[in-house]
């Protein structure tokens, strides 16, 4: 099955380049230089290490990443304990100046100090009173009070940071250390440091796992252990609840372990309390080629003591990271109710933001990450957040219990995510090829239990089981979400659609529709408000081989709803036995789009081969052009079975 991508994909192209201050004078005692060209690029040293005093979750090492849309961020609020920054350069060299580059740098000036070392225990302040331009996202060179053909020696270099003039935040995109340059204080071009494309990809043309060109893709599992076997216990975890803060030795454990290890959790309630000491977001880091294995998700507890006070709140979580299996546990917190099942309340219930959170690190994605048997429940928005990556498996585990579903992202269980914006099918962080397969969840308390959005393609989502629902059980968000395939999935009893593309959000939020060629198929969908629904003008959505029963009461409406859905196929579904008041098997009606947006009637849809019999309704179309109806078995149904309404454009009958 091969799809044409619609008009706005392309081939990679250059990164946009970041806005400069040219011509501007730089103040306080930042020198006065511009960007290199691209034939006058300065050499700077290389970073072995860099840490701080702590982080928001923007963790020390985005600021010497190479890449300009990551930072490094933490508050100072306290002018006689302010926030820093270290660079280690692995030994002593030579510094001719420093190349900075702030977060929100055309908007805001900051303040900072410059300190040096030799052996990281006598330091010696380089530069007081410094002030960024607040006019430029470029680097921006900063002298040491030195000459920069000359410079200092230092091994290690501190940025103090003394916040900005809106705030106390200190937020460094890049910092880099520059040799001495006898042409002065010369800096990279920031947009240079963007990681190109692929030069030789391909776009995808097929759905579900397959490469460009249509070949099967199987998804790679981490590299198995093969090393040590590390037992927390050993590193001091008492496996006994409410005994103090286990997530010290957690910390420990992987710290201590060597790539293919495993960290090993014996039966027990492991109580995580304190925060990572660079992440104060985060329990707990997970590190590359380390699996941690519990002994059953039914007897292997990581409590959660973080709560709605700690932003962006994390259990576990991999920036980057490849090798890793998360399996045999359960993640829950201390929250304890009650919950809500009311989308339009936004108050968070308690507990952390995220169960486990694996994301991009840079321009590196996460890859190669096994989550199985794994019991997630007590969360605030997503249980298992998957962001610009690639390869990561989540299978044979269960989602329950968010603590709100209310609107802005509250109450998701397994989200994969893409770049919003951008299709980044060329470069390392796209986010394709993901499985989410044989998992159950409650969705009593689950504003949606499967959902994707952005740029996320090629995924698939198979053998899912799941019941209940607040709004849509499995959401393609309506954000560009492209050629996934769904498949063999249970929806039961949804208080909205078993499946959704296109999603309405309206002002701010302002939801979209899904990109062209997901194909939907061979799922049961069971007593859901709709089966299946397409709107806003979701193209090309192939579905097909779908069984749809037991709409036999309210809220149940439709079997397959279109709305604005240009050239969607629906061929061979089966839909039967589903006799709500007024439920229709198939029905097409007009969109009347999202704030202002995507309003319009159904187009060129081939309705084929479907056996809708024995429901209240059969299908009717209340809109549309270009549709054609063949070779169906529409009869037997107790209302109507098959209604035009005059003005729809329907070619056969």
């Amino acid at each position: 099955m091969n799809f044409t991508r619609r008009d706005g994909r392309r081939r990679p192209v250059p990164a946009r380049t970041l806005a400069a201050a040219v011509g501007l004078a730089m103040v306080g005692a930042l020198a006065t230089a511009l960007p290199a060209t691209a034939d006058q690029v300065p050499a700077h040293h290389e970073v072995v290490a860099v840490t701080a005093s702590g982080s928001d979750g923007n963790l020390p090492e985005s600021a010497v990443d190479g890449d300009p849309t990551t930072r490094w961020s933490a508050q100072s609020v306290d002018g006689a304990d302010p926030q820093w920054l270290t660079i280690d350069l692995g030994g002593v060299q030579q510094v001719g100046y420093l190349g900075i580059a702030w977060h929100q740098g055309d908007r805001r000036q900051s303040y900072f100090d410059i300190e040096v070392s030799t052996d990281g225990e006598v330091w010696e302040t380089a530069l007081a009173g410094g002030e960024s331009s607040g006019a430029s996202l470029n680097f921006e060179p900063v002298e040491l009070g030195v000459a920069p053909d000359t410079g200092l020696a230092a091994r290690y270099l501190r940025y103090v940071g003394h916040g900005n003039t809106a705030s106390g935040w200190n937020s460094v995109t890049e910092l880099r250390a520059y040799l001495p340059n006898p042409d002065g204080a010369i800096v990279d071009d920031l947009s240079d440091l963007l990681p190109g494309p692929d030069p030789d990809a391909e776009p995808w043309t097929a759905p579900g796992l397959v490469t460009p060109d249509g070949t099967p893709y199987a998804v790679a599992e981490p590299a198995p252990a093969n090393g040590a076997t590390l037992d927390v216990r050993d590193y001091g975890a008492d496996p006994a609840a409410d005994t103090g803060d286990d997530a010290v030795a957690l910390r420990a454990a992987l710290a201590a372990a060597a790539p293919g290890d495993t960290v090993l959790l014996p039966p027990g309630t492991y109580d995580l309390i304190s925060t990572d000491p660079a992440d104060p977001t985060t329990h707990v880091v997970l590190r590359s080629g380390v699996h941690l294995i519990g002994s059953g998700a039914d007897v292997t507890i990581l409590r959660s003591a973080l709560t709605e006070a700690t932003s962006a709140g994390k259990v576990l979580r991999g920036y980057g990271i490849h090798d890793v299996v998360i399996a045999e546990l359960t993640i829950t917190s201390t929250f304890d109710g009650p919950f809500s099942d009311d989308s339009k309340d936004n108050t968070i219930g308690g507990g952390p933001t995220y169960g486990i959170y694996l994301a991009h690190q840079g321009p590196d994605g996460s890859e190669r990450v096994l989550v199985e048997n794994v019991t997630v429940e007590r969360f605030q928005r997503i249980a298992i957040r998957i962001e610009r990556s690639r390869d990561v498996t989540v299978r044979g585990s269960h989602i329950a219990n968010a603590t709100s579903v209310g609107g802005g992202g509250a109450g998701y269980g397994i989200a994969i995510q893409g770049a919003p914006g951008e299709d980044r099918y060329a470069y390392d962080d796209d986010s394709r090829h993901n499985l989410i397969t044989g998992n159950t969840f409650d969705g009593r308390y689950l504003r949606h239990a499967i959902l994707l959005q952005y740029y996320t393609h090629n995924n698939l989502i198979t053998g899912n089981t799941i019941t209940g629902g607040v709004l849509d059980a499995i959401d393609l968000h309506g954000e560009d979400e492209y050629l996934n395939e769904i498949s063999r999935n249970t929806v039961t009893g949804g208080r909205a659609a078993g499946i959704a593309l296109g999603n309405t959000g309206g002002g701010a939020t302002q939801h979209d529709a899904s990109g062209p060629g997901n194909w939907v198929h061979h799922n049961t969908l069971r007593g859901n408000r709709e089966a299946v629904i397409v709107m806003l003008g979701s193209p090309t959505t192939l579905i097909e081989h779908n069984v749809i029963v037991a709409g036999q009461f309210a809220p149940a409406r439709s079997g397959i709803e279109l709305r604005n859905a240009p050239g969607t196929v629906v061929r061979a579904n089966t839909i039967t036995g589903n006799r709500a008041e007024g439920f229709w098997g198939i029905r097409l009606v007009p969109d009347p789009g999202d704030d202002g947006h995507a309003a319009g009637d159904p187009t060129d849809v081939l309705i084929e081969a479907n056996v809708v019999t024995g429901n209240a309704n059969g299908v009717r179309i209340d809109a549309g052009a270009g549709i054609e109806l063949r070779a169906n078995v529409i009869a037997g149904n107790r209302g109507e079975d098959l209604v035009i309404a005059d003005g729809a454009e329907v070619i056969g009958g």
